[in-house]
């Protein structure tokens, strides 16, 4: 696809509001820490749930996930379909004890539960992960996929995607991340959906598509799968599920920020309804994109090739300004959370005592520069290397993950987790993980048919739930009165009083998340219909 000037000019266009945007609505919102970092909590629920979605889609969307969808197929919807499980406890078991507990971050919640030490320690982990694997991945990402469909220098998309993203996030914090998520979701989907409907129009349409690659819509694998086990990818949900989408501080800070309990939860179930749609734009066009392009040495080639074949003179421009919210909303989000973090959980407890808001505002904006300097910098050097070390440390993330979700899980639903437990899976995970990757699944005979990411992630999960059960036991049982109010109960899961009010009628938050509940039972019981009964049961 040749460079065109109205595009260019379209896409320019949209940058330069969406930073005026961004610098707008913080003129007045960042005076103090809640200001700055939690948007003075304000948000409302259609701009808490539209942020989730911007924070969750990057690059790893657009190219990663299309290009698997290439290479094998539906299957891969299930990442954005499972989040039924994850919003469901988020709604239901997480988020009235983090907005009722006056909350900035998730390492907080650890200390307040368990000790600080285990604050100390995720909040260093979480850093470290967030640079590496998040920011400077999706950079780099970002600058070979703007090379490749538009031609743009990889280094200078690097640099302009940091100063883009980094200008209104440093000077506005959260309430700028947010409205600006708000406008790169509505033009993320627009985008995804401007290739989606041009390529199903190529292939006669969705059922054609259907018939034509039916063994592209399998959604169940047998267990010893080296991709896409059942059980691995269900148990999935369990983990890095859990992690990603109920303790990760860049998805949660929305919730954090809304205005009321009613709109944080309300957010999340806007994000699910938007979850169910998501394969529109990030799985079926690498299917469609088998269909009309077969043969391609790389799969995550896929979109781009989409985009230069099919997007005509005009429409271009909107999708490279689709990818291009992917990429700033993931980056500002990841930074912000950063800041945050840095801010509240490293900084305050040692050196802020005794710092004024503004002081501590300061704080946030001086960190976040750095740690988008360190990001950017390690993009453009890690360009020059070969991609495979992103992928490992995209997988030790997700490994990691697996012990915070144990935690959070057994700090909320048992009473009798202790600080001891909690810190010994924390230490001990590490190298656990470890031994899971290098020896257990490539030495015991007995595990090496299940050997893939998915099925070593829900070991290393199922082992920390098990020693922080044991551990457990035989440590001093933590103090009721500061475990009070934490502990899970169908009472707590209630609106406060002072909101049931707005919870009537057709406002009313179960009415809302069981649609969307059935919703997704219908989804998967016509893909399992189809794989098994319908045409896809004997594919050619």
């Amino acid at each position: 696809m040749s460079k065109h000037t109205f595009d260019f000019v379209m896409f320019g266009l949209y940058l330069a509001f969406n930073i005026f945007l961004g610098l707008w609505v913080a003129r007045r919102r960042t005076s103090g820490t809640r200001d700055y970092f939690l948007a003075g909590s304000g948000l409302p629920w259609y701009t808490v749930g539209g942020s989730i979605i911007a924070a969750n889609i990057s690059t790893e969307h657009f190219i990663g996930m299309i290009g698997v969808a290439y290479a094998v197929g539906f299957v891969v919807a299930q990442w954005e379909w499972g989040n039924w499980f994850t919003f469901t406890a988020l709604i239901w078991v997480f988020l009235p004890y983090y907005i009722r507990g006056g909350l900035y971050t998730m390492p907080e919640f650890l200390e307040r539960r368990y000790n600080p030490a285990c604050r100390y320690l995720f909040a260093v982990c979480s850093l470290v992960l967030w640079i590496i694997a998040q920011m400077a991945v999706v950079m780099l990402a970002g600058g070979k996929a703007m090379n490749g469909m538009f031609g743009i220098d990889e280094t200078l998309t690097i640099l302009c995607l940091a100063v883009l993203a980094g200008s209104y996030t440093i000077y506005g914090g959260l309430v700028s991340v947010a409205w600006t998520d708000f406008l790169q979701f509505v033009v993320m989907m627009l985008g995804g959906l401007i290739v989606t409907i041009i390529g199903l129009d190529r292939v006669g349409g969705l059922a054609e598509l259907m018939h034509d690659a039916p063994e592209k819509f399998k959604i169940i694998y047998p267990i010893t799968d080296k991709d896409y086990p059942w059980f691995g990818v269900w148990s999935l949900f369990l983990s890095i599920g859990i992690w990603y989408n109920c303790t990760n501080q860049f998805i949660v800070q929305r919730c954090l920020g809304a205005r009321s309990e009613w709109d944080a939860r309300m957010g999340v179930i806007f994000a699910g309804f938007m979850k169910i749609l998501l394969p529109l734009l990030v799985v079926i066009p690498g299917i469609v994109a088998f269909k009309l392009f077969p043969g391609l040495k790389d799969p995550d080639q896929a979109f781009p090739t989409l985009v230069r074949e099919l997007v005509p003179v005009g429409l271009s421009g909107i999708v490279m300004a689709g990818l291009a919210s992917g990429m700033m909303s993931h980056i500002s989000s990841v930074l912000n959370s950063c800041s945050t973090v840095f801010t509240m959980d490293l900084y305050k407890p040692f050196l802020g005592r005794g710092k004024s808001e503004q002081q501590m505002v300061r704080v946030g904006r001086v960190s976040g520069f750095v740690i988008l300097a360190i990001a950017t910098y390690l993009a453009i050097w890690f360009s020059y290397q070969k991609l495979g070390v992103f992928v490992l440390l995209q997988n030790v993330g997700a490994w990691v993950a697996a012990p915070i979700a144990a935690l959070f899980l057994l700090g909320v639903l048992w009473r009798g987790a202790t600080a001891t437990a909690a810190t010994f899976v924390l230490v001990f995970a590490f190298p656990y993980t470890w031994l899971v990757e290098y020896v257990l699944f490539k030495k015991v005979s007995w595990l090496m048919p299940f050997d893939n990411w998915l099925n070593r992630t829900f070991l290393v999960w199922a082992t920390s739930m098990v020693l922080m059960v044991v551990v457990s036991l035989f440590t001093r049982a933590p103090d009721p009165d500061k475990i009070k109010g934490i502990i899970w109960s169908w009472k707590i899961a209630a609106l406060p009083e002072s909101e049931r009010h707005r919870n009537r009628g057709w406002r009313n938050l179960f009415l809302w998340w069981a649609i969307f509940i059935g919703a997704m039972a219908a989804l998967y019981a016509y893909v399992i219909w189809f794989q098994y009964w319908g045409p896809g049961r004997n594919p050619a």
